[in-house]
């Protein structure tokens, strides 16, 4: 294995291990949180993870970087509310600092693409990942108790999110319409007017992305080009 490929599996390797160290501190001591608001997290932690160090090692993706960055900062900001008082959450502090270092610096610059891809569009990509951020948003708007609106966000976010990957319409209306229903909803509810921010912000994200003509786009059918008429009658006579 040449450098250029066995640096990137160290520092997802390292990402990694940091996340999986915080989302076992979270579930063993999940103070200031309750269990429930919790696994909400922990839940997020692990998707964000996985689509962070796919993007990061098979599609070779600028954003999933970013991600992992955003990913690395958040969980060692949360982590680090509830005390650094064990073993396990001074060395998910140590995997961090060492992940984080290692998705800000030049190391991955080789390794990922450094053209835009002929996929999908920013709004298209953007648009699932916003809305995966469900999960975690209700339950660090909900420490002590997730409210029936703010889980049902948690729930449809996600789903939704999947079916607009997988091409579904249905999947997007949904973020169209339904998250941003849900998460006023769980504005209105929660016991919090930071959290109600919070969620009234996602709801107007998803919204944007939702609506923007990118997000529409991805999921219109491509056409190939007709052949030009010369070339067309060639391939009949020569039957």
């Amino acid at each position: 294995m040449n450098r250029s490929a066995r640096t990137p599996l160290i520092i997802a390797g390292s990402f990694a291990a940091a996340e999986l160290a915080w989302s076992i501190h979270l579930g063993t001591s999940p103070d200031p949180f309750s269990p429930g608001s919790a696994a909400l997290v922990i839940s997020g932690i692990v998707i964000y993870t996985a689509i962070a160090i796919v993007g990061m090692l098979l599609v070779r993706a600028p954003w999933a970087r970013w991600l992992a960055l955003a990913v690395a900062v958040v969980t060692l900001v949360v982590g680090s509310v509830g005390g650094l008082s064990d073993v396990l959450s001074i060395a998910a502090v140590t995997l961090s600092l060492l992940a984080i270092g290692g998705l800000a610096g030049p190391w991955l610059r080789i390794w990922l693409r450094q053209r835009p891809g002929t996929g999908a569009g920013t709004a298209a990509v953007a648009l699932p990942l916003v809305a995966v951020g469900a999960l975690p948003l209700a339950g660090l708007a909900s420490i002590d108790a997730a409210a029936p609106a703010a889980f049902a966000l948690a729930v449809a976010g996600p789903v939704l999110a999947w079916a607009y990957a997988r091409g579904f319409l249905w999947g997007l209306w949904g973020l169209r319409v339904v998250v941003p229903i849900i998460a006023i909803v769980a504005a209105l509810t929660t016991g919090s007017w930071v959290g109600g921010v919070a969620f009234v912000a996602f709801g107007l994200a998803c919204a944007v992305f939702a609506w923007s003509p990118g997000a529409r786009d991805a999921q219109s059918p491509v056409q190939a080009p007709l052949p030009p008429p010369r070339a067309q009658n060639r391939s009949e006579a020569g039957r």
